[in-house]
């Protein structure tokens, strides 16, 4: 018999409406077909409800379920996830966006996601569907429980997770179990649990800071989001197998964001988007809508942060942009990293940053979950920002100076294209496989002093950490001879057959870092492995002058270095015809305190 397809119900007339809908969930085994109904609610006045964060999915995948009687075709995604939260034998009420919101009508849709500021607060809780168990994930999260209840134990006799270390004799005695090989197993699904999907959406930010609590669910395992995160803490604070501290970014992000928004700590919308940029969504305005509600200032109610999907990407990234810097003092958008490859909005000037660009690129100086706005430098002194926009060219005017021309570019790091960083336990720094190459470039080799005096191995260790670093010049001298050490295994690495096993290249690697750091108790500290992984995406550069730099991927030689007025950091700028592309912000050693900068000499440059 022929079921006719389900078609939604108008709310009521806007602005005074304040409905939406709430799914309920009709009992039923793992294996039945999925029914529910949908009906109307006022926010705030409805039965209860849980909300549903999943990940959407192939939009094209799609599978029919019943809906009050009718059929209705939603991504196999949400299908899987509420094949796993029906109960049964009793029925479940839940928000769940793809099905709770009309997706064809845009203006529906529009409205409908503006509430989402509400409706997430007001659910019992959220409940999180990572996916079905794969990869061992039940092992993955027995062991994070496995983690969590020594972290309870070490809290309790005095410890602190902020500060844990195997330093700590206390973690040393409680933790060590975590380090013998037989829990590498364990701690591989772990790993891998972090890699799935719903750690990379952008809709997932909103979803968890509004949430009252949320509880993550894979196949059949479960964790709460406070255990999960003491787990992932102490993983990567004491280093344990297999933890990636840029992979780690994902969460320790979506944890900020929850806990500042529980604070009431405000921020900007700059802040917002630029920590939460390195997150996906399918449609690439939800890059911006997706995060307003999160925003705190005195943009949250501009034309152009309202949910409108009858916009194009172009223009409304263009707006924000332009919205920003009208209502800054500084430059610190045009800090934002640019898109390295692939399709972009088209025709985006190369001042407004592309949100739909998800490259982990840390600030300068700044850890990978920073925020924009915590720049520590003075390339432009105290100068306030004075801007223009042309309408016509879609152009910034900007004042400020050339300094230095680029002549000298080293390999950009970038993480994709290193061979493997592991090699049972032995962790090569990322930068270590191109220290030699950027060596070269800032020619440490070839000369002892730099151009403004100084040993230039001092300088270049100081344009690694772009002199953000607390710890003395003592310690960064014998952070470099470290890196240089596995800079050594690295060409060791390069000279092996690569016909030979893993385990004959990790045994291989084992010798040659015996060797190396024979009788040697020196190791890498945190501060400094943090400061490194900032470098992704980054190269260092030498200009006509003698300055070493650390620049964006995009810059290349005859480009310009300039200090612009507003901007804390120089700028990479690239002539075309009588205007500048922005290619990116660097560090240029000697000129981040305003030595460059003057201001009788600046003038007008125009940004295309």
């Amino acid at each position: 018999m022929h079921v006719s397809s389900y078609c939604y119900v108008p709310f009521g007339i806007e602005p005074e409406c304040n409905q939406f809908r709430i799914l309920t969930l009709l009992p039923g085994s793992r294996k039945q077909p999925l029914k529910c109904i949908l009906e109307h609610g006022e926010i705030g006045e409805s039965p209860p409800y849980e909300a549903v964060s999943y990940v959407w999915g192939n939009s094209e995948d799609k599978v029919d379920i019943t809906c009050n009687g009718k059929t209705l075709a939603i991504t196999a995604g949400l299908e899987e996830a509420l094949r796993h939260f029906r109960l049964p034998s009793k029925k479940r009420s839940l928000w769940a966006d793809a099905i709770c919101i009309n997706q064809n009508d845009n203006d529906e849709r529009g409205r409908q996601v503006g509430r989402m500021k509400d409706i997430y607060p007001k659910a019992e809780q959220v409940v999180i569907w990572l996916g079905e168990e794969r990869e061992e994930s039940d092992k993955g999260i027995a062991v994070a429980l496995d983690i969590v209840e020594t972290c309870r134990r070490y809290i309790s006799e005095g410890g602190s997770l902020e500060t844990i270390s195997f330093n700590d004799k206390l973690a040393e005695k409680l933790f060590r179990k975590f380090r013998d090989s037989s829990e590498f197993g364990r701690l591989l699904a772990f790993a891998k649990i972090i890699e799935r999907l719903w750690f990379t959406r952008v809709w997932v930010v909103q979803e968890l800071a509004l949430a009252t609590q949320a509880t993550l669910f894979c196949g059949n395992s479960s964790i709460s989001w406070p255990d999960l995160m003491d787990a992932i803490t102490a993983r990567d604070r004491l280093n344990l197998w297999l933890s990636d501290h840029e992979r780690n970014a994902y969460v320790f992000i979506l944890e900020r964001a929850r806990q500042e928004w529980c604070a009431g700590i405000p921020r900007n919308l700059l802040s917002i988007l630029f920590r939460y940029r390195i997150l996906d969504a399918t449609d690439p305005r939800d890059k911006i809508f997706g995060l307003s509600a999160l925003t705190k200032s005195e943009l949250s109610e501009t034309q152009a942060l309202q949910p409108n999907y009858n916009i194009d990407t172009t223009e409304l990234y263009t707006a924000v942009a332009k919205e920003i810097l009208r209502h800054s003092s500084d430059l610190n958008l045009l800090s934002v990293p640019r898109r390295l490859f692939g399709a972009g909005p088209r025709n985006l000037p190369s001042w407004v940053p592309d949100w739909s660009n998800t490259r982990l690129t840390a600030p300068l100086g700044l850890a990978n979950y920073s925020d924009i706005n915590e720049l520590a430098f003075a390339a432009s002194k105290s100068s306030m920002s004075q801007v223009e926009f042309d309408t016509c060219s879609s152009s910034l005017s900007v004042r400020g100076r050339c300094v230095d021309r680029i002549a000298a570019v080293g390999t950009v790091l970038r993480l994709e294209h290193l061979p493997r960083t592991n090699y049972h336990g032995i962790r090569i720094p990322k930068c270590a496989f191109v220290l030699d190459n950027w060596f070269r470039v800032a020619k440490v080799r070839e000369s002892e002093d730099y151009i403004l005096g100084g040993p230039i191995r001092d300088a270049f260790v100081q344009t690694l950490v772009t002199e953000s670093s607390d710890e003395s010049i003592e310690t960064l001298r014998q952070q470099l001879d470290i890196l240089e050490r596995n800079a050594a295994i690295v060409r060791w690495i390069s000279l092996l057959p690569t016909f030979l096993p893993d385990w004959v290249v990790d045994r291989a690697v084992y010798l040659a870092h015996a060797i190396l750091f024979y009788d040697r108790t020196d190791q890498m500290t945190l501060a400094f492995r943090i400061n490194l992984s900032s470098l992704a995406d980054r190269r260092v550069f030498r200009t006509d002058k003698g300055y070493i730099g650390l620049g964006p991927a995009l810059a290349e030689v005859g480009d310009e270095v300039a200090v612009v007025k507003g901007a804390k950091v120089a700028l990479v700028l690239r002539p075309k015809e009588s205007h500048w592309t922005l290619q990116g912000d660097c560090f240029l050693k000697g000129i981040m305190r305003g030595e460059a900068y003057l201001e009788d000499e600046i003038s007008e440059m125009r940004i295309v």
